[in-house]
């Protein structure tokens, strides 16, 4: 997964509003008093929301399975940015030290396809975060890739690369299937390298998030829509959580 498509990322991406989602979470966190400390990004990609929270003041540690999105991470990282770049599975991973705080944003839960999958991840989560500490992340939502996503078909054509995005979402199975076709060209030639990649999201219902959470020994805290700042309404694509450890756990 992302390993053609790192080449790319970035560039198509670029319309993302990092900084909008950084500052709605920075509000967040500095409404709970997490104005610093160790922050775990897991599934961080290319660095863009680490960057930003390094050059907050938090401690950084960034985990993704890509090689070749943490390689472009690396690149982007400056001096003074403490940043600890790990290649681990997000469903199974540990930290050098506990976190404060650990975020998984731009809907990187749901990639997994499986409730085993996030059973993983909350039960690692749980085991680096103190009693104190915060979980953040969001989840794209069933209307998103059913109304806006699915059976879609998305084209980026630049000078040197082009991307057909095929969309199809099966309501059954709540899996949205992205087909990547990647047209790239090859350097200092004129001629065109063809990539195609795979990729799959699921959709949860909020129910199920809260179940598994308790699960795991956690307490939800708030859920969110997009603005981070309202209860979920039925036509918000986007829906944060945010849960804490349990004192029973």
């Amino acid at each position: 997964m992302y390993d053609r498509f790192a080449d790319v990322y970035d560039r198509m991406m670029s319309e993302t509003p990092y900084d909008i989602w950084f500052q709605r979470l920075t509000a967040y966190l500095e409404c709970q008093g997490k104005t610093g400390g160790h922050l775990c990004e897991l599934g961080c990609g290319t660095g863009e929301m680490t960057g930003r929270f390094a050059e907050a003041g938090y401690e950084v540690t960034g985990i993704d399975l890509s090689p070749d999105m943490l390689a472009l991470a690396a690149e982007k990282k400056t001096d003074g940015q403490d940043i600890l770049y790990l290649n681990q599975d997000m469903t199974d991973f540990s930290l050098h030290k506990p976190a404060d705080v650990v975020l998984c944003i731009c809907d990187s839960i749901n990639y997994l396809l499986e409730e085993g999958g996030l059973r993983g991840l909350f039960g690692c989560v749980r085991a680096v975060l103190p009693e104190d500490g915060l979980f953040v992340f969001d989840m794209k939502t069933e209307y998103c890739f059913q109304e806006i996503l699915g059976n879609e078909i998305r084209l980026e054509d630049e000078e040197d690369y082009t991307v057909i995005w095929d969309n199809a979402y099966d309501p059954e199975t709540k899996i949205n299937e992205y087909m990547l076709t990647m047209f790239m060209r090859e350097p200092g030639s004129g001629q065109y390298e063809r990539w195609d990649e795979c990729h799959q999201q699921r959709a949860y219902s909020p129910e199920k998030i809260k179940e598994l959470l308790r699960e795991a020994g956690f307490e939800l805290r708030d859920c969110f829509g997009e603005d981070m700042e309202a209860p979920p309404g039925t036509k918000d694509e986007r829906i944060y959580f945010t849960a804490q450890p349990c004192n029973r756990y």
